[in-house]
């Protein structure tokens, strides 16, 4: 896939931000990009450039006691913390703004496939966009883990992880839906569309169309849920434990490994008492 227009420019994500923290810090001391938090966060993210402060920010903060907003009420989160999109297979570019953008390839026959990604802004958690797979069951999850160095062996901790959950039968037609569930520092990454080309997108592509490093990807075993757990639930406990629990990213205490650590968790043991995973490097 490469953008057919209106080209975003890459956001932070755990992946790419790390390595740039550990050569800024301690080999150049050049100055990295610019941590994104607060109020506003979902539109600068897909506009915004890497700049300079992210590398102190971020390892201050692996230093420092970390606090969340002290509010009851999640829709700060949902507002300003979640970036919600639908992705959808369609036969050609349609007209793009702010809230939509197209992506395309070549196939090997020489065609073209086109993604129609469509940002949605909400406060809650999205039943109504996804009223209609709300009480399927969750079929099965992959997690994905993407290396940060080309050379460094599948056995090391530092790498980028995301998930993506599998409802299958979710329309007439027999398809699969998947959901992209994926923290990338400050902002917590949700895609959904059905299709083999929209779950090659959510593989191959990061929410905003930047390529990831497909050659450093490694696919753990796909695990099917042996207890009914619908998308809904999912999204309760998104609303209910994430969101409640949810502190600004840092290297060593909440990154994106954590999050996927606990997603599992609530899948494969929703009747179990939530519990945060232990730290680990990301």
């Amino acid at each position: 896939f490469s953008p057919i227009a209106g080209s975003r420019a890459p956001f932070p994500s755990c992946c790419s931000v790390a390595p740039v923290i550990l050569h800024s810090a301690f080999l150049t001391g050049r100055r990295g990009a610019r941590a994104r938090s607060g109020a506003g966060v979902r539109r600068r993210i897909l506009r915004g450039s890497a700049r300079s402060g992210l590398a102190r920010a971020v390892m201050f903060a692996c230093c420092t006691a970390l606090e969340g907003p002290a509010m009851e009420n999640t829709s700060w989160w949902w507002r300003d913390v979640v970036l919600c999109a639908s992705l959808e297979e369609v036969m050609w570019k349609g007209w793009e703004n702010e809230y939509t953008n197209y992506y395309g390839r070549r196939t090997q026959s020489g065609g073209s496939k086109y993604i129609k990604c469509a940002w949605q802004e909400i406060v809650e958690p999205p039943f109504g966009l996804m009223w209609s797979y709300l009480d399927m069951p969750i079929a099965a999850f992959t997690e994905v883990d993407e290396k940060w160095f080309s050379w460094q062996p599948d056995s090391l901790i530092t790498y980028h992880a995301f998930l993506i959950l599998e409802i299958e039968n979710a329309s007439w037609l027999g398809s699969t839906l998947y959901v992209l569930l994926e923290r990338c520092s400050n902002t917590l990454h949700m895609l959904y569309g059905s299709g083999d080309e929209v779950h090659r997108f959510m593989q191959h592509h990061y929410a905003n169309g930047r390529q990831r490093n497909v050659e450093q990807c490694l696919h753990q075993p796909r695990q099917r849920l042996t207890k009914v757990v619908t998308l809904r639930q999912v999204l309760e406990w998104m609303d209910n434990v994430v969101a409640r629990d949810w502190q600004p990213y840092n290297l060593l205490a909440e990154n994106c490994q954590h999050f996927v650590a606990d997603a599992q968790k609530f899948l494969l043991h929703p009747r179990m008492r939530w519990k945060k995973s232990p730290p680990a490097l990301n």
